[in-house]
């Protein structure tokens, strides 16, 4: 009984610990400036961070015109030849992916230039998150591990984009809530 009584104060201890010092909800995505989004969406005119994990981008008239997705830190574990290979994913307003671009990454450069000049990233464009998905697309030759890397980390953001845009419509479980009240 007093093991019991023991490993029972433990798990007290570690739930207790953990809520006090581990961030159970996540934390809101930085405030993006209007500057890094013209590059994509040029009538731009606000951008939203929605919930933790996109920017909606408004035009002047306060009408939705993308989205803009940051493969970081979803794909954290997808590799290309010499790391990760962040994305950037814009989406219209339809959803339809309207540019792919890769951000600054430790992949060799020349093998970069044979993703971009095979097309990799022009591969996407038009297709909506479900159509991007299940298309295959073959690696650029001579730049395999870095295509793969770019394939990758596309669909793990995409994947997770698709759970977040469902789990706007699901109520928290009353776990969630109550981690939520206890973390305030």
């Amino acid at each position: 009984m007093k093991t019991f009584k023991n490993l029972m104060g433990g798990l007290l201890f570690a739930s207790i610990f953990c809520l006090g010092s581990c961030d159970p909800i996540p934390t809101q995505l930085p405030e993006l400036p209007l500057e890094r989004v013209t590059p994509y969406f040029n009538e731009a005119a606000e951008v939203q961070t929605i919930d933790t994990s996109f920017y909606q981008v408004k035009n002047a008239q306060g009408e939705l015109i993308g989205t803009l997705l940051y493969s970081m830190p979803y794909s954290e574990t997808v590799k290309g030849y010499n790391g990760n290979t962040p994305l950037v994913i814009a989406l219209d307003a339809e959803g339809r992916i309207k540019q792919v671009v890769m951000l600054p990454n430790h992949e060799t450069p020349r093998f970069v230039e044979r993703v971009v000049d095979g097309g990799l990233f022009k591969a996407w464009d038009g297709l909506t998150v479900e159509e991007a998905l299940g298309k295959n697309v073959d690696a650029i030759s001579g730049a395999t591990y870095t295509s793969n890397g770019v394939k990758g980390s596309l669909a793990v953001r995409l994947e997770a984009y698709q759970r977040q845009l469902k789990k706007e419509h699901v109520e928290p479980t009353f776990w969630q809530r109550l981690l939520g009240k206890l973390n305030k």
